[in-house]
């Protein structure tokens, strides 16, 4: 069964909007939001949704940081199996059934939800975020190799250990951690992917601003040392 990890900012009409279409999988055993100190009301929503299958937890430091956010939910999940997704509905639930199908029948160590497919490069995501993107991801596969179609994605089912037994090897920090378990930890990983259509946006705000791009390059520099010293 799975646990899920949704850290929140700033997301509070889509709270319940996720939480009907989660109720739905039937090999989701409990979902867990992790409020980085919303502006909105967004936990106050949460514990208003909560139940024994719904939880929430609030992180109190003030800088906010959604890597952190991840890892704080994974250390309270209680299943061996952990799936991380966005809150914004651009990750649809739907997928979930395909993923975990694909992670049963072949073992995989994580399975990643691909926004970028030969048939649709862009994953609606807009020319100008989908070419920062593609670019970026291209960079990795030249300076790191390519592990994964995207390296990127917000949205992945991976065993629990593979995050909690390598975690002191994390950057743990930032908006990429997927970035971290792919190339900070494990390694040989057993990668399977799931093809996705990337949803838009439909509340709120997006979190992407050039802090978040600066942050990742550190990450970038932190890994590349890190292999050095390997």
């Amino acid at each position: 069964m799975i646990s899920v990890v949704i850290p929140t900012y700033n997301e509070k009409k889509n709270i319940s909007k996720i939480l009907i279409r989660l109720l739905r999988v039937k090999a989701v055993s409990e979902i867990i939001f992790v409020d980085d100190q919303s502006e909105d009301k967004t936990y106050e929503e949460i514990i208003n949704l909560k139940s024994k299958k719904v939880k929430g937890f609030l992180r109190k430091s003030k800088k906010k940081d959604l890597s952190k956010s991840v890892l704080l939910g994974v250390q309270k999940a209680k299943c061996n199996n952990i799936l991380v997704m966005d809150c914004d509905l651009q990750h649809n639930p739907k997928y979930i059934k395909g993923i975990w199908k694909k992670f049963n029948k072949y073992g995989h160590d994580i399975v990643i939800a691909n926004r970028f497919t030969k048939k649709k490069l862009i994953g609606n995501l807009g020319y100008f975020r989908s070419f920062i993107s593609l670019f970026t991801i291209s960079l990795i596969n030249f300076i790191f190799g390519k592990k994964t179609y995207d390296p990127l994605s917000g949205f992945f089912l991976c065993k629990k250990n593979i995050i909690t037994k390598y975690r002191k090897n994390f950057f743990s920090c930032g908006y990429k951690i997927l970035f971290d378990i792919v190339y900070n930890g494990q390694n040989n990983l057993n990668i399977g992917h799931q093809n996705i259509a990337f949803n838009r946006r439909q509340y709120e705000k997006s979190k992407f601003n050039i802090a978040i791009i600066l942050i990742f390059l550190k990450q970038m520099i932190y890994t590349k040392l890190l292999q050095k010293k390997s």
